[in-house]
């Protein structure tokens, strides 16, 4: 009944404030009379209980102004990630540490190339274990898989008794590297020839004979000597006037290499005369060897 009598007592407020703003006179007898009578009804009303006040809860509503297509917006704050390079053990699972860094390879042995280190600050869980070579097998802490870590220097913490005792994998391939032999290039030495040795102990067989008319002795015989050298092309014999002034020697004959002995004949304007033999090739000649002799056999000079 209060829900129908409190509309109707509003419409009834209202009607009669709209009347009396109309009335000529607001403070006349009349219009004190009807304000007089709806108050006490209203008062009636309320004692009764049949009169609900509403009650109000203001909202705020507030406006923030937004610029155009978001030109002047802050930008949001982002907060550093933390990083999650090396991820903690399982918990309960049993762990390594190391006292020195250790390396641990795709398996036992420096056969087995190295595919992380575990540095002496880092706990790694461990999966496996081959007791025969004493090696753990580990989850990489940053997660990239397992390795084997050697337990010279590893402390074990935990229950390893369930662990999976894992068989040792084959053996990588060694790679390969190709050699080069590299054939040396040899340059043939120049070989500079020399002039070859002079011959040694010569000796000779002759004949005098004198001519009457021109005092002319002349000289037959054979010379021989000693080859002293390996290299020569051959020898030159040559005679020499002892008798004459300003005398020259005269080639008398060659002969090939090896060979050592010449026969030889000469003259000369008294009793005695010289002998020289040399060795040579395309370098050169050797020393000229002198054999001197006298004409001891030939018969004295028979003025004519």
């Amino acid at each position: 009944m209060s829900k129908r009598i409190f509309p109707s007592l509003l419409s009834l407020i209202l009607i009669t404030s709209l009347t009396a703003c109309n009335l000529p006179l607001r403070n006349s007898p009349e219009a004190q009379s009807l304000m007089m009578t709806i108050t006490a009804q209203a008062q009636l009303l309320e004692q009764t209980g049949n009169l609900t006040t509403a009650t109000f809860t203001p909202q705020v509503i507030v406006i923030t102004a937004t610029p155009e297509d978001g030109a002047g917006a802050s930008p949001p704050i982002e907060e550093p990630v933390a990083s999650a390079e090396i991820l903690p053990p399982a918990s309960g699972a049993p762990t390594v540490t190391v006292s020195i860094a250790t390396n641990c390879r795709t398996g036992p042995g420096q056969a087995y190339p190295s595919i992380y280190g575990l540095p002496v600050d880092v706990s790694a869980e461990v999966v496996g274990k081959n007791t025969s070579t004493n090696y753990w097998i580990i989850k990489i802490p940053n997660g990239g898989g397992t390795c084997w870590l050697w337990g010279q220097y590893a402390t074990v913490t935990g229950d390893t008794s369930g662990l999976q005792n894992v068989a040792i994998p084959h053996t990588p391939t060694p790679m390969v590297t190709p050699t080069f032999t590299i054939t040396p290039s040899f340059t043939p030495t120049k070989v500079v020839l020399q002039p070859p040795s002079a011959p040694s102990n010569l000796s000779q067989t002759h004949i005098c004979s004198i001519g009457f008319t021109w005092n002319i002795y002349s000289f037959d015989g054979t010379i021989t000597w000693q080859d002293t050298s390996n290299d020569e092309d051959g020898f030159r014999v040559y005679s020499f006037d002892n008798n004459l002034i300003n005398a020259a020697d005269i080639l008398r004959g060659t002969v090939g290499a090896n060979v050592t002995s010449f026969n030889f004949n000469t003259s000369s304007f008294g009793p005695s005369t010289t002998i020289k033999v040399e060795a040579f090739n395309n370098a050169g000649s050797s020393t000229r060897v002198s054999l001197f002799f006298t004409g001891n056999n030939c018969p004295p000079v028979v003025p004519p």
